[in-house]
């Protein structure tokens, strides 16, 4: 890669990327089926799809094809999704100091996630972390979610950016298309939703096991 770039802006994942949320997303896609009548999915299936948009994932956990049920499905869950969140979903080790870190050597951080605007609001302020990040990107902000790229390619356009001075930081393969179809270096963190292995199979520039080493990425390969 070219070392003359400077890093500018960070794309963050929400969800196994700077909070541990998979206990909170399994339980809220579970409750929602209960309270319709529906079985409950199997956890490994859910935890695969962290990540992609509540509809994509209803349909594939639960076969939920009809319209109508799907968006009682997602007003469920979203419903629900704040008071079960409150006492299940943490910030994993050094995303507070690190986010510090980085917003006080200048470099703009973004947050794109699947989650839905106001949940995500809601934690970020709640962690107190919200101080941080500049702009804040959840599903309803587009219409192809991810993995398509369009997240990415609005926060280039929002922040002036170029793809080569734009770091995604993601734990799914989904967070890594998004990244590479909008041109942008990419980093997968092996502590979250998806293996190593699986990272791997997208080919991302980066693998890192701690959310403190993004430092050492663009520290070490650009100028900080």
């Amino acid at each position: 890669m070219n070392k003359k770039n400077r890093i500018k802006t960070i794309i963050l994942d929400f969800d196994g990327t700077i909070a541990d949320t998979k206990d909170s997303i399994i339980q809220t896609i579970q409750a929602t089926l209960d309270e319709l009548g529906i079985q409950r999915a199997n956890e490994s299936d859910i935890k695969n799809l962290i990540g992609l948009p509540l509809r994509e994932t209803f349909v594939r956990v639960a076969h939920l094809t009809d319209r109508n049920m799907q968006e009682k499905a997602i007003a469920l869950y979203r419903e629900k999704y704040n008071q079960i969140s409150l006492n299940t979903v943490k910030l994993f080790p050094d995303v507070k100091e690190t986010l510090k870190e980085l917003h006080d050597n200048g470099l703009t951080i973004t947050v794109a996630s699947g989650k839905g605007k106001e949940a995500l609001l809601n934690l970020l302020d709640r962690m107190g972390i919200a101080r941080y990040i500049s702009l804040v990107f959840g599903e309803q902000d587009v219409k192809n979610k991810k993995p398509a790229p369009d997240m990415a390619l609005l926060i280039l356009e929002k922040t002036n950016s170029g793809p080569q001075e734009t770091l995604v930081v993601g734990d799914t393969v989904y967070d890594m298309a998004m990244g590479q179809e909008a041109g942008c270096i990419t980093c997968g963190v092996s502590y979250g939703n998806h293996t190593e292995e699986q990272l791997k199979s997208r080919n991302p520039d980066f693998i890192i096991g701690k959310f403190a080493e993004i430092t050492g990425i663009i520290g070490g390969i650009y100028q900080l």
